[in-house]
């Protein structure tokens, strides 16, 4: 009986384990997000599909699922096509007949040397929020490459629509040469929202490793003013505002990196910029 009694328990022991063990792994799925993949003919044809447009190369395509349930696939496919030849995809992959939805990631050469970036918009686990294979960058992507190509030549720009539904044109490019470069983004916010199909009156957030603005409506010209005089006449380097940084003490705050010898000529202009940031306390950095 007492043998019994300790295979028994033993067997148990072993049994609990192995519960425990399956738990934990699962768990860790769960928090590192990890993909199992799950292939299909249908999403192979797909990306078949997309490699013979004309114009699209470097084509990339994963379908998976996530745990702890392990149904319901997601799939992403990631391409470079040719400015030329964006319309054409577009209105191919809107055709499309695939009965899942796929989100998208499309980088995309500009004519002037450019390049483009564009994310269809998805919920937190990376599911496509359109519910098919057309692309929901959440603006029109066509009108605002090619805004973008006429007016930022070479730069390398992704928009976006981000969760505060605030406009965004990222520089994907690391720089250590101030942010003059950028300002033709600030010089052009109503083009680019008029480009981009957008309220008129939307925010705009430029950003970048050596800018963070966000222009409300009517301070387009009254934010360049600042941003040049501040970076030509104040040696100022990088120069972040209301959403380059945490607030501090429940306050938003600029950064600025600039000589310490302009840094009251520094506070001074910015306090009479007239902008929304004018009262924001400014913490400065040395270059």
């Amino acid at each position: 009986m007492r043998l019994r009694t300790r295979v028994w328990l033993a067997a148990l022991v072993i049994a609990l384990f192995g519960v425990l063990l399956g738990a934990a792994t699962l768990f860790s799925w769960t928090v590192n997000e990890t993909r199992f993949d799950r292939p299909s003919a249908e999403f192979d044809a797909l990306v078949e599909q997309v490699e013979a447009i004309p114009g699209v190369t470097e084509v990339s395509g994963q379908r998976w699922v996530e745990a702890p349930i392990f149904v319901d696939p997601i799939s992403r496919i990631e391409l470079d096509v040719e400015q030329e030849h964006l319309p054409a995809l577009l209105d191919e992959l809107c055709a499309s007949a695939h009965p899942e939805g796929v989100s998208w990631s499309l980088e995309v050469p500009a004519a002037a040397g450019g390049v483009m970036s564009l994310h269809s918009q998805t919920d937190s686990s990376g599911r496509a929020l359109s519910g098919g294979t057309c692309p929901d960058f959440g603006f029109d992507a066509v009108s605002l490459v090619d805004e973008l190509d006429e007016i930022a030549p070479g730069m390398a720009v992704q928009p976006a629509i981000w969760e505060n539904g605030r406009f965004a044109l990222v520089s994907i490019e690391e720089t250590r040469d101030g942010y003059l470069h950028l300002l033709p983004l600030v010089q052009n916010v109503g083009a680019l929202l008029a480009a981009a199909g957008l309220d008129p009156d939307r925010e705009v957030e430029i950003n970048s490793t050596t800018l963070g603005a966000t222009v409300l409506p009517g301070q387009q010209e009254p934010y360049l003013a600042l941003l040049t005089d501040l970076a030509e006449d104040h040696e100022v380097e990088a120069f972040w505002a209301d959403g380059g940084s945490a607030p501090m003490g429940g306050r938003d705050h600029v950064n600025v990196t600039a000589p310490a010898a302009q840094h009251a000529a520094i506070e001074s202009r910015i306090g009479a910029s007239g902008l929304h940031i004018a009262d924001f306390p400014v913490t400065f950095h040395e270059p």
